[in-house]
């Protein structure tokens, strides 16, 4: 980046939100992304685990054409229009809740999240929500207080929200065992809550920012029985779950657990602003006319673009293709952290795979800055990846599901020398 561009970007953007990257990208085209100068990446970053269908896939700029040809914006809750109520149809068909379900249709993984806990305390007349440490579930207040991971997102924003608690996530590498997480959750039922009053359990299937911990059908599955029989809704935040990004459509089919309640958004819309709140007919039909609602919500320009996605997923094969590439990534770094001493262990659903950096295999102790100078590394020869975790040593892979298979092959060469080189 330009001294000239830079400086641009800190007199008008707050200092809080200058970008990582160094350099201001000008083109993408699927796994790729060039930047001004020229430089060439594969990006697994990809937006944020957003691009789960590639930089302007055809089928998704096909459908926004199409769109952009008649309106570009009516808000759905006056003049309605046949993409939303696709979209609807489509992810009430698609997603794997055992009973009839409906779809709201929202912005972001934020708003999603804030509009899932809002009509489980609605439908329940309950006031508790419990969440778990690690977990992120966005930025707006409700949700930061359900987000268990306190620097960078919490800090200094408190209070927040007395009705929120946090139990333990399972965390095998780390000693935390499935028991040990349901433990702390019964008792936080039994000691801290009326378990009479808890409205919902909000779980990532799998931890985004907290570390790419994949959570066990097991541990998950008993989530399930105690909310069923406490009378408490279980929702799934697959905002970055969902979308082919664990293997499966969405992660419930990954775990075979069915929830009351998910909340989608990342991958839905090719790089487009749309997010869902998927639940049980008989809950998100309890709310009065008009206790929802959102402007600019089911856009009919990401909702064209969100069933661009859906066609890329019918069309072109993509989960066969996501579970070839999780197979060479697994393969792969599992090879390497039998070579390298900094990496502590490979894991994740699909492709959504961390590894976790740590200064020797035997202590464990989470190294954040070998991390860093690998995620360098990796960039100064052309693959972007960022960390996460509670302690940022974690490397997590967040590239499109689309990429070619020899691309693929491409950044794990890339991440391998950066690693045995560091």
């Amino acid at each position: 980046m330009t001294n000239k561009d830079l400086e641009t970007i800190k007199e008008n953007v707050p200092s809080a939100w200058i970008p990582s990257l160094d350099s201001l990208i000008v083109k993408g085209k699927n796994a790729e992304i060039w930047d001004k100068n020229s430089n060439r990446y594969l990006d697994y970053v990809g937006g944020y685990a957003v691009l789960n269908t590639g930089h302007l896939n055809p089928r998704v700029v096909k459908k926004v054409e199409e769109q952009l040809k008649n309106y570009s914006h009516s808000c759905f809750a006056f003049a309605p229009h046949e993409n939303a109520i696709n979209v609807a149809e489509q992810l009430n068909k698609r997603y794997p809740i055992e009973e009839s379900t409906k779809t709201f249709l929202v912005n972001s993984g934020a708003e999603s999240v804030e509009n899932a806990t809002k009509i489980a305390r609605y439908f329940t007349k309950r006031k508790n929500i419990i969440a778990f440490k690690g977990g992120f579930h966005g930025r707006t207040y409700l949700t930061m207080g359900l987000t268990g991971k306190e620097n960078p997102y919490k800090m200094g924003f408190g209070p927040f929200p007395e009705f929120i608690h946090h139990a333990e996530y399972p965390y095998a590498y780390r000693d935390i065992t499935d028991e040990m997480a349901i433990e702390s959750l019964n008792e936080i039922l039994n000691k801290q809550v009326d378990i009479d009053d808890v409205a919902a359990f909000v779980v990532e299937i799998q931890l985004g920012e907290g570390g790419y911990i994949p959570a066990s059908k097991y541990f998950l599955q008993e989530l399930k029985n105690i909310s069923s029989k406490n009378g408490i809704l279980l929702i799934f935040d697959e905002v970055q779950t969902g979308f082919g990004r664990t293997g499966e459509m969405f992660g419930a089919n990954t775990v075979g657990v069915s929830p009351d309640i998910a909340t989608l958004a990342k991958g839905i819309a090719g790089g487009f602003p749309l997010a869902a709140v998927v639940g049980k007919s008989e809950v998100m039909d309890s709310i009065h006319d008009a206790g929802i609602g959102s402007t600019f919500g089911a856009s009919p320009i990401s909702c064209a673009a969100a069933l661009g996605v859906l066609d890329v997923f019918d069309k072109d094969n993509l989960l066969e293709n996501t579970k070839q590439q999780a197979e060479l990534m697994n393969d792969s770094l599992n090879r390497l952290m039998n070579e390298s001493p900094f990496i502590g262990d490979v894991r994740g659903y699909g492709t959504m795979i961390g590894v976790e950096i740590v200064e020797d295999q035997d202590t464990k102790k989470p190294a954040k800055e070998i991390a860093l100078k690998i995620i360098d590394a990796c960039k100064d020869n052309g693959l972007l990846l960022v960390n996460c975790g509670l302690e940022g040593n974690v490397i997590r892979f967040m590239g499109p599901l689309t990429t070619p298979l020899g691309q693929v092959d491409e950044a794990l060469d890339i991440f391998n020398n950066s690693v045995i080189n560091i």
